[in-house]
């Protein structure tokens, strides 16, 4: 702020005093208006600043809630021998199925994986010896990067290669046509994986790929595949 000649005499007694308040009200004011602003701007950058620490140490809009979902797994045998274990796999993997192992504890050969209860139920009355189990993804709040994963792995992703595996065990599509539907879902949701927050979820994922082995048809691979992405992520987050 710049001061006029008269404005330096406020420092002086008497009449010329008095006189030099008078003009310098306004400036005065004026001046303290601007201090008053000055300081509430700087509590504001404060408050913005140190509010996210406490509250735990997230920002608004850090994370967002993502519902839980249980996924269903039809198995075709139960052993506790590696030998007989890899017999399993190799014979569910013949007829079409996953012949994914999952072992808590005692080796269980899955064929597929559903997302919804009646469906495997009913394959288990037309599938001697069959069994099913259910696993669940936890619900909850995530971060935005983890919920951009788990959304699409169990929206879009999951309807891909189900429907991929089913219409080609039906004849309904190709083998190319299947792979290429099938891939395509994988590329994206490991790119989705990239910009995971958390490292589990994101190693859980990045380790699964589409890479056909030679030994194995393109239907049971795929199921393979749906499998080993679900049992994957769901491992990863509920530790």
């Amino acid at each position: 702020m710049r001061y006029s000649e008269n404005d330096a005499y406020i420092i002086q007694r008497g009449g010329r005093r008095s006189s030099s308040r008078k003009r310098g009200g306004p400036r005065r004011s004026a001046g303290i208006l601007i201090t008053v602003l000055l300081l509430l701007t700087a509590a504001i950058c404060l408050l913005v600043v140190f509010l996210p620490r406490m509250g735990g140490g997230k920002s608004v809009g850090a994370s967002a809630s993502v519902d839980g979902k249980t996924y269903y797994f039809l198995c075709t045998a139960e052993t506790e021998d590696k030998t007989q274990c890899l017999l399993f796999a190799k014979n569910a993997s013949d007829r079409g199925g996953a012949g994914y192992v999952y072992n808590d504890g005692k080796y269980r050969i899955i064929a597929a994986v559903y997302a919804k209860e009646s469906d495997v139920k009913t394959l288990v009355t037309v599938n001697a010896d069959s069994f099913y189990f259910s696993l669940t993804l936890q619900g909850g709040d995530y971060a935005s990067g983890d919920k951009a994963v788990i959304e699409y792995l169990t929206g879009e992703w999951f309807s891909v290669v189900s429907a991929a595996s089913t219409e080609l065990d039906r004849g309904n599509i190709t083998e190319s046509a299947a792979e290429y539907a099938v891939s395509s879902a994988c590329d994206k949701l490991r790119g989705l994986a990239e910009n995971a927050n958390s490292t589990k979820l994101k190693a859980a994922i990045l380790s699964c790929r589409y890479e056909p082995p030679q030994s194995q048809t393109v239907l049971s691979y795929i199921r393979y595949v749906n499998v080993e992405f679900i049992v994957s992520a769901i491992s990863a987050l509920n530790v």
